[in-house]
């Protein structure tokens, strides 16, 4: 294969040339004495070098000359990227600078191995993309919003050494010998550099499926300490994703996202959609690298705040829609309802047990074949059965695959036009034998999907779509690799596109449904990618296994995926292949994980039970009562997580959050896979393993401020930065509120809105000031995307014990002008657990500034936590 860019390093055997050994930090910019006599290193990238002789092996002939002492510590500065002690060798680079020239909107710098392009998006946002070619390829990037890359003000300086390019939040330096990009924030502090070991960048002749093409690659220096999330959702129960090597594809539990974030405060997005290698293997370097290519085309985010990486990362791919507000309360399904009484059934029995719902989902097996969108027998009339559902509130998701089985009139149209994906070296032997895919990356095939969609489904009042099988794999699954690999799409070879069908068959039913209607969309795919969040989806974790190793993998997966910066991920509840309600075991794994999808951005149970029961009273009496409880206490939560569903779609926030979102600079919270923030005030602790009663906490904190947190079930405050014990009977999740929340409680309702004039319950956690936005509009409709939305804001004072609610801002048709605010101070055994609380005082707010001081006692303060045998009462 021929090669470009620089000569590739021959391979090395093992020799024992010398018997000296050194270690050293070197600096990002900077110099260190060798332990070797007479020498030193300089270095433009961070590293960590244990260099070992004794394991040395032996040099190409080119550089046999370094074998002694003295000169392998040189060949460690050439290993570790030393510009200035290689050049002094004379070894040539293919990556110099030849020079460069400014444009309105970028920096252009020719190299001798091709032409790379600095171009600011943002003060905090660049644009990096090299090619062999004199002019860059512009190739088709559904990703990423045409308009996202908005001119920024910047300027470029110049030494002998490099060329910068510097914003208001950014410095960029190109070093001219290699080529080699390093990133600063614009205080100067290091962020992130290319390493120029083996290679800043590399694009090579190769052959993908079949087909020739090129693979792009980059090689990044980290920092020791530097922690990485983020590149979707992967089920290997870590949350840190350093000195990892996997591949980067969609499978049924594997989501593959290529963006992910640095604990140093950065974020960066390789703009590649083919299959991927994440290698982090050799600790002080991080190789990305993809199969199929014309160009390298990254985004790097500068934050540091997590919330504004993620922000820059949706205004590169598009801000996250607005859910409806019923698709935040509670999801009933399993796999499968087998017809229309036994649906209607199920919601029939919710309402009379007054267990709170708001939508039930009709799995496959409802359609005569798969693809045709036509009922079978089992639903004599669908359209009266949604109808029956909307009477009672339910709302009513159905499952679409992507998936044709031949024999109806949905195949035969999409084969007429040619709109099946063909060829592909993954010769999948179809589930259903003949069974084809449509393809997704034709506008024509996508508007014919929702058509025949919509005759069957959204015009009888069907309110969500399950897209099942998104990769895309039919029933065999991904153990035959990818579907699309070598396979001839609309856009081209479907290997160049691998990862990124989720986005475009999710994009077919929201373009659709928002070119015939005004109501929100709502989609739940099993796979994703960038820019998905823009189309009205979660994803779920796919068909995962039932036991407590699984559920302790699903909270750092979901952690990462919204890391990732798409806001909305959900799991089944109790994992999807196995269990049974009757077993005791089985039940205690489904209570403790519903406690944990209670605090999931969507609340949703799935699974194919062995006794084909999946619902809320088919885990007996007494857990029943325990489910109920934790399924009142999320629509309680309403009025705070639809604040958090408005924050998402209008500031970039995510609700989902690991530690390190809000406790950055803490460096014990950075590696904690197994708690999480939902917002900014509610941290919770799930139990992951069989028959514990106990678990440990830990409590973060800001470094410079004091962090006290309250017990949710009891009041009692607690210091941060410790580690607590906490009594965890089958009934009690730990949660635990940040001093200085306000957290909204609404009504105890059957369904979101029913009790839309119901008093509105806002506690106060004393010991530090706090302030949150109530978010309002009509919940149905994209009306709040025209400015039809209203908020209002709320302060703590905690130095005067003084409540502020501010005047409403803003205004939507229907809007109530008056409402009651109840007041409560938390304290020890007042204002705790899901109940309605006492009010220490009563608002009655009519859209104007309403000040009220709140002089009960604050709690005291444990500087340790004593094991509270008290459960919640269900």
């Amino acid at each position: 294969m021929h090669h470009r860019g620089r000569p590739h390093p021959l391979p090395l055997p093992r020799t024992s040339a010398c018997s000296m050994k050194t270690q050293a930090w070197l600096p990002a910019r900077g110099s260190i004495t060798n332990p070797c006599p007479g020498k030193e290193l300089h270095t433009g990238s961070p590293s960590l070098i244990t260099l070992s002789c004794q394991t040395m092996r032996p040099l190409p002939p080119s550089f046999r000359r370094l074998q002694s002492s003295a000169s392998a510590c040189l060949l460690a500065a050439l290993i570790l990227g030393s510009t200035s002690a290689v050049q002094a060798q004379g070894a040539p680079h293919a990556d110099r600078v030849v020079s460069w020239s400014r444009t309105q909107n970028a920096v252009l710098l020719h190299l001798t191995g091709g032409m790379l392009r600095v171009q600011p998006c943002a003060a905090n946002i660049a644009r990096i993309t090299f090619s062999h070619a004199e002019t860059l390829p512009e190739t088709e990037d559904p990703a990423v919003l045409p308009s996202a890359c908005k001119p920024a003000e910047f300027h470029v300086t110049e030494t002998a050494k490099s060329v910068a390019v510097e914003t208001a939040s950014l410095h960029i330096r190109i070093d001219r010998y290699s080529g080699a990009i390093d990133f600063a924030s614009a205080d100067g502090k290091p962020l992130l550099q290319e390493s120029s070991w083996p290679y800043p960048r590399q694009l090579k002749a190769d052959s993908t499926d079949g087909l020739a093409a090129e693979r792009a690659s980059v090689w990044f220096a980290l920092t020791p300490s530097e922690h990485l999330y983020g590149l979707g959702q992967h089920q290997n129960g870590l949350l840190n994703q350093r000195n990892l090597n996997y591949q980067l594809s969609q499978d049924n539990t594997n989501i593959s996202i290529p963006f992910f974030i640095s604990s140093r405060g950065y974020g960066l997005f390789w703009n590649n959609a083919s299959v991927t290698r994440w290698d982090n293997r050799f600790a002080p370097v991080l190789h990305i690298s993809s199969s199929v290519a014309n160009a390298i085309d990254y985004y790097f985010i500068a934050g540091p705040s997590f919330d504004r990486i993620l922000s820059g990362y949706r205004q590169l791919t598009g801000q996250a829609a607005l859910l409806p507000r019923w698709a935040y309360g509670f999801w009933q399904s399993k796999l499968a309802y087998h017809s229309q009484r036994e649906l209607l059934g199920i919601a029939a029995k919710y309402r009379a047990l007054q267990i709170p719902l708001d939508n039930i989902v009709l799995d496959m097996g409802w359609e005569t074949k798969l693809g045709s969108r036509v009922f079978n027998r089992n639903f004599p009339d669908p359209a009266a059965m949604v109808k029956t559902l909307h009477n009672e509130h339910v709302h009513v998701m159905v499952s679409v695959w992507p998936i044709f089985q031949p024999g109806s009139a949905n195949f035969r149209a999409m084969q007429q036009h040619g709109y099946f994906v063909t060829g592909g070296v993954n010769r999948i032997p179809a589930y259903y034998p003949g069974s084809q895919l449509y393809d997704a990356f034709n506008s024509k095939a996508r508007a014919l999907y929702w058509q025949q969609i919509r005759r069957s489904l959204y015009n009888i009042g069907v309110d969500a779509f399950w897209m099942d099988s998104s990769e895309p794999s039919d029933m065999f699954e991904e153990e035959h690799g990818p579907m699309l690999a070598g396979a001839h799409t609309a856009l081209g070879n479907g290997s160049r596109y691998a990862n990124m069908y989720p986005l475009m068959t999710t994009t077919a039913v929201y373009q659709g449904q928002r070119s015939v209607s005004d109501k929100r969309v709502f989609i739940l795919s099993r796979s994703a990618f960038a820019g998905m969040q823009r189309n009205g989806a979660a994803a779920w974790s796919g068909d995962i296994a039932t036991d407590f190793a699984t559920l302790r993998h699903e909270i750092p997966a979901g952690l990462n995926y919204s890391m990732t910066g798409l806001p909305y991920w959900t799991t089944d509840i109790g994992g999807f292949l196995g269990g049974d309600t009757t077993n005791p075991a089985y039940r205690e794994l489904y209570v403790r994980w519903f406690q944990y999808g209670a605090f999931c951005p969507i609340f949703r149970t799935h699974g194919a039970r062995k006794n084909n029961q999946n619902e809320l009273w088919s885990f007996g009496a007494q857990d029943q009562k325990i489910l109920t409880l934790y399924d009142r206490l999320r629509y309680r939560l309403m009025p705070y997580t639809y604040a958090l569903a408005g924050r998402t779609t209008l500031a970039g926030y995510t609700p989902m959050r690991a530690l390190a979102f809000d406790f950055r600079q803490d460096s014990q919270a950075l590696d904690i896979a197994n708690e999480f923030m939902y917002g900014p005030s509610i941290l919770v602790a799930p139990v992951t393993h069989a028959g514990a009663l106990s678990r440990r906490v830990y409590l973060p904190q800001d470094p410079g401020e004091i962090t006290d947190w309250y017990d949710f079930w009891t009041g009692e405050r607690l210091q941060g930065s410790q580690t607590v014990t906490r009594a965890s009977p089958l009934a009690t999740l730990p949660l635990y509120i940040r001093a200085g929340s306000i957290l909204p409680m609404g009504p105890e309702e059957q369904y979101t809105g029913e009790y839309p004039n119901a008093p509105i319950e806002l506690r106060i956690y004393p010991g530090a000031n706090g302030q949150i936005t109530l978010y309002e509009d009509d919940g149905l409709t994209y009306a709040y995307e025209h400015g039809q939305y209203a908020q209002i804001p709320i302060a703590w004072n905690n130095a005067s014990h003084t409540l502020t609610i501010g005047p409403t801002q803003g205004a939507y048709p229907g809007m109530r002008t008056e409402r009651v605010f109840h007041l409560i101070l938390v304290r020890p055994g007042h204002g705790t657990g899901e109940a309605v609380g006492t009010a220490d005082a009563t608002v009655h707010y009519a859209g104007k500034v309403v000040q009220v001081r709140l002089s009960a006692p604050a709690p005291a303060r444990s500087t340790s936590h004593k094991p509270d045998e008290s459960a919640p009462q269900s």
